[in-house]
């Protein structure tokens, strides 16, 4: 895929590790410039991992739920990149409370993380969006958003938010050029998933567990998800949009777990 994204400028939200690392790196290895973003200053060292490569990466570390700063951050991101060509809205963590055991500050929480900013950055990001070639929105759902679980409330109410923002935004500004793709991993090994692992008595037992629900019998890799976005942000599939893409390892068609 070397050479196929060179000359896209594409921001990349939770970008210090997991998907959103695996994401700009691949996307840096195609050609790409990035603006990163995320909660730690360990961006810095992502950012540093591209411009090895020979790209330009623009970095910031902020809390996105400030949404004055997430919007500056768009602003700046276009200027010093010169524009803006995809966007790929991958910061979240897990809130999983159960419908009783939440509380209306659980639930603002929740989407003020996983919600909230991405509606921003696109908001802030349409004009120069719609001057640029092929634009692209692609926003990390999850499998939870539509084959959940008791107890993921409201994490799985977020995301079904995200989902809809995509078909939202395909209808509204596909007159643009501009796509929107969701995309609904299922387990990946991230360290999101081993803070999650971590509560349990054999954090390994559970890894394994839920692993094997999988019907390829493992869980997914952040390189899986990264190969996919990188596809998309590419010009062989300008004709995909409003859709989710499952990322899940055949988990969401079995009628019960094995």
């Amino acid at each position: 895929m070397s050479g196929t994204l060179r000359g896209r400028r594409v921001l990349v939200t939770g970008a210090s590790s997991g998907i959103g690392r695996a994401v700009a790196l691949a996307a840096a290895r195609a050609g790409a410039d990035l603006a990163l973003c995320a909660l730690e200053a360990a961006c810095q060292e992502v950012a540093e991992a591209i411009r090895a490569l020979g790209r330009n990466a623009f970095f910031s570390a902020f809390d996105l739920t400030d949404l004055m700063a997430t919007r500056s951050f768009v602003r700046e991101a276009i200027e010093t990149l010169g524009g803006l060509d995809g966007i790929v809205n991958n910061a979240g963590a897990n809130f999983f409370h159960g419908v009783m055991g939440s509380s209306e500050a659980d639930i603002a929480r929740c989407f003020r993380l996983d919600f909230y900013p991405a509606w921003a950055i696109c908001q802030e990001a349409y004009a120069a969006l719609k001057a640029a070639r092929r634009p692209i929105v692609i926003n990390i759902a999850s499998i939870h958003a539509e084959r959940t679980v008791a107890g993921s409330f409201p994490y799985n109410a977020a995301k079904a938010a995200l989902i809809a923002l995509t078909r939202s935004l395909a209808l509204e500004w596909s007159a643009d050029g501009i796509r929107a793709v969701a995309i609904a991993p299922a387990l990946v090994l991230t360290p999101l998933a081993e803070k999650h692992f971590a509560q349990f008595a054999d954090p390994e037992a559970e890894r394994v567990r839920l692993a094997a629900q999988h019907p390829l019998r493992r869980a997914g890799t952040a390189e899986e998800i990264a190969a996919l976005v990188a596809f998309l942000l590419g010009d062989e599939c300008g004709f995909i949009t409003g859709t989710t893409i499952f990322v899940d390892g055949g988990i969401g068609v079995q009628l019960a777990p094995p």
